[in-house]
Formats: structure tokens, sequence, C-alpha cells
């Protein structure tokens, strides 16, 4: 049986010599690719006795054809006999007829030339060499990052830039934690052991259900990726180990837990996952914000958002009480219902794979509670995953805070706002509106007499294009209405 260390195998050496082919990949063991069989030596069967030198195990047997018939015995034979040597394979040339139930790997070559074993061993030495070296380099680049503390997000960062290669660690869920790259899904596709070209990118297990993935590798980079994972899988497990046992605890996890919400702007996707490490979020779990009225019914509302999963108090933001809530991907939850006499109002975001999307989470968050705050909407319980309370406002708030959105509404309330400077029309037209255009419904909500509506409703008219009760311009003036009260936009410094 061929000795595997996986340093290098069969594989790599065909990408490093394009005059290597395979003819028949002989028979696997299990689910083994008889072409990652290691490759630790070339060696060239001789006419004289011994015809091989004594074989150590890994080595890559050529047999060329002029050796086969001088020897008189038969190369079925021959490689039947090698089948039980610890040997990688067998090298022919183009005149060579190899048997088709062959155990071992063959592989091929126009001519088997006298300078063909030394080119190969040449090659394998510089090429050992070279992992050697670059194994002994990223070695002390984690031990020179992790003697000065380095995070995690830091680490991968620049040994990515170190090796040209990029680096993902994602959780059991396929979350991604970090990366160095964009890749096309959440779970990078992984190296193809049966495929040429089918897979780019090889992985390793860490603990806490964690993945390490480096790639793309292209076939001459083999090698060299299973080497440095070898070496990144224990570096970045003790980093991330690391960041685990130094999160804080208490007051500064609260403050910690703020923080990362109300990171600045920009703030890339790895510093974002440092911050969630640090603060001792849960690695890989599922993610939303919510946000509420601060005050005595506090224990009522964390009772309801403990049914959605774990609760991470995060202080407040613009004055409202603020929690993220962590789950598995795989956990559904519903929020419990509100006891008698709680009017607080809560504000959730839609669930994120990871920390990583924590800014929109608050950005989502933050726009329910302003809608709610401005009295947009009725419902005190708002996920914004719940497209049938929030209504047009989730259309809205996909240009939120654009010129497109202010251009919108300018053409079609817009001399009615600068002639309402304390909102009286507006919020009357608004209500006009969600009756449905009727009269009485209106007056009642807005407690005031019928003449008082009517009269409104004429200044209203004078200052609109489009009339409120036209049902073709309705819908455009109500989406209007909507968009000039909602909350301002967040500063790109919070």
């Amino acid at each position: 049986m061929n000795p595997r260390n996986g340093e290098i195998t069969l594989r790599d050496l065909m990408s490093w010599e394009p005059r290597l082919r395979i003819l028949m990949p002989g028979t696997s063991i299990a689910d083994e690719d008889p072409l990652d069989r290691d490759v630790e030596w070339v060696v060239t069967a001789r006419t004289g006795a011994p015809m091989l030198p004594t074989l150590r195990g890994a080595e890559l047997v050529m047999m060329p054809q002029r050796i086969v018939v001088e020897s008189g015995v038969p190369l079925a034979m021959l490689i039947a006999e090698l089948a039980g040597q610890p040997v990688a394979g067998v090298v022919v040339d183009r005149l060579a007829t190899p048997p088709p139930d062959a155990q071992l790997p063959i592989l091929g070559v126009p001519i088997i030339s006298s300078e063909l074993e030394s080119d190969l061993n040449r090659m394998l030495t510089s090429q050992r060499g070279d992992l050697l070296r670059t194994g002994a380099d990223i070695e002390r680049t984690i031990a020179e990052l992790t003697a000065r503390d380095a995070r995690p997000g830091e680490l991968i960062e620049l040994l990515a830039a170190r090796l040209k290669l990029g680096i993902t660690v994602t959780s059991a869920s396929g979350a991604v934690l970090f990366s160095t790259t964009e890749p096309s899904a959440s779970r990078p596709p992984i190296l193809d052991k049966h495929g040429e070209d089918g897979g780019k990118w090889i992985e390793q297990p860490l603990f806490g259900q964690r993945m390490l993935r480096i790639g793309p590798v292209a076939p001459n980079q083999r090698a060299l990726g299973r080497l440095v994972i070898r070496r990144l899988r224990d570096g970045i497990q003790r980093s991330l180990d690391q960041a685990d046992s130094t999160a804080p605890h208490g007051a500064a996890r609260v403050l910690a837990l703020n923080a990362l919400l109300q990171a600045r702007s920009g703030a890339t996707p790895e510093h974002l996952t440092a911050l969630a490490l640090r603060a001792g979020l849960p690695a890989g779990a599922q993610v939303r914000v919510a946000l509420h009225t601060a005050g005595v019914q506090d224990v009522d509302v964390r009772r309801r958002l403990a049914t959605l999963g774990a609760l991470h108090g995060a202080g407040t933001i613009d004055g409202l009480a603020a929690h993220i809530v962590t789950s598995r991907a795989t956990e559904i939850g519903s929020l419990a219902a509100a006891s008698p006499g709680d009017s607080a109002n809560l504000a959730i975001s839609a669930p994120f794979p990871s920390a990583r999307h924590l800014p929109e989470a608050v950005r989502q968050a933050r726009f329910i509670a302003g809608v709610q705050q401005r009295r947009l909407l009725e419902a005190r319980d708002v996920r914004f995953d719940d497209d049938a309370r929030l209504g047009a406002l989730r259309i809205l708030y996909d240009r939120w805070g654009t010129p497109e959105l202010d251009r919108y509404v300018d053409s079609l309330i817009g001399d009615l706002l600068r002639e309402d400077p304390r909102g009286v029309l507006r919020n009357t037209l608004r209500v006009y509106l969600e009756s449905g255009g009727a009269q009485r419904p209106t007056s009642e909500r807005l407690g005031i007499h019928r003449n008082t509506l009517a009269y409104r409703m004429r200044q209203i008219r004078s200052l609109l294009a489009l009339g409120p009760d036209d049902p073709h311009g309705r819908l455009g003036l109500h989406l209007a209405v909507l968009a000039s009260e909602l909350p301002p936009l967040p500063s790109a410094s919070s």
C-alpha cells in the first residue's frame, strides 16, 4: 500500500509535468482517488538484476517498453508484481499496452528518455523545498501574529495576502464568519478529488463546527494548498479560541455590543465579525436586532423576544433599548403575545445569517421604530420580514433616503409640503387616503368637524396636480405622503 502524507501526489506531479498523462487510473481503495497517491521519488527499471533498486515506498516506477522486451517478462506481470509493493504508480511510453485491469495508476509519456528520471526528481526536490520554505514562513507569520494577539479577522487577512489565496471561515450552517473573497455562495465549492477542474477550494474542519476553506486553488497549487491549510487550521483555531476566551462580561459586554451595532459606516465584514467575536456573540449564529421603548415594561418585552432566540442586551440606540437576538439557522421562532396593558413599541429586523449583516439589521429596526414613532404603523410589534404588517412601507424602505424618492415626493406633493409647515394638511390627506376617501371615518379619526375636513380638502386639492379622489392617482399620492413622513436616514457616522 502506498503510504500517505499528502505532501506531493501523482496529481500534483502531472500538473507540473505536462508530458505525463493518465492512461489507467487503477483500482481505488474505498473512496480514495488513486491519483492522490504520494510520490517521493522516481526510479527507472533496468535490464540487469535487480530490475529495480530497493523500494522504500511512494516511488513512481518508469517502465520503458524496451526494458520490458529485453527482460522477457510481460508488462501485465510486472505491473501485477509492483501492485504488491508500496509504489505510487507506473509510467510507460507510447509503445506499451498497459493491462486493462491494472491495480496501480498507469501514466504515459511519449518517450521515456534517459533524462526523464533526473528531470522529474529535480522537479520533486525543487517543489518539496518550496513547500517546506512556504510552510516555515507561514508558521513564523502565525507565531508573530499570535504573539501580538492579532484578532482572527486580521490574522486571516494577512495570511491571505501573504499566500495570494482566499481564506474563508464558515459556521456549521454555512454562514460566513470571515472571508477575504466574495464566493458566489456562502459555502464555496469543495475540491473535487475526481475531476481535474471540478473544484477549486480545499477545506479543513475547525472546532465549534466551524470550517476553514482556502481557494481558488489552481491544479499546480494543490500541494501548496494542502500543506498550507494544515498550518492555517492550527493558527486560526488558536486565534478563534483566544477571541472566545477574552469575550467581555456584564456592563463591558453591553458596551461592546452597542459599539458593534453602531459601528461606523464602511466597516468591513471582517471587522464586524471580529467585533462580534470579541463581544461574545456565538459564531455562526443567525442574528436579529430589536429596538423597543425603554421603561417599566422591559421585563415583559425581553420575555417576548426570548421566544425568537437568545437575547443579548446592547444598550440604547436613538433612545430605544437595543437587543441582539441570536438563534440557529434552523430555528424559526415566533414572538410571544404581549401582556395586557403592554404599550411598548417593538421593532425587529429580519433574520440574517451572521454578524457581518448587523448594519443592515440595525437599519431595518431603526426604520420600523421611526415609522412607529410617527404613527405610520398602528401595529406595536413589527418584524421587518412581515410584509403584511409593513405594507407599502416595505417598498419605500428600499428607496429610503435616496434622491429618487425625494424627487418623487416633490413632484407629487412638493407644493403641499411647502405651504403646510406644520403638517396639518399632509396628515389630513394621509388619513383621507387611508380611509378610502370617506369623509365620516376621516373626520372621526382626525377628531374634527366634517365642515373643517371639507375646508382642508379644498386647500389640499388646490395644491395638488393629482386629485385625491382620482382612482388612478390615489396610490401615487398615498406613497408620496408616506415617503414624506419617513424618519430621517441615520447619519453615516452611526
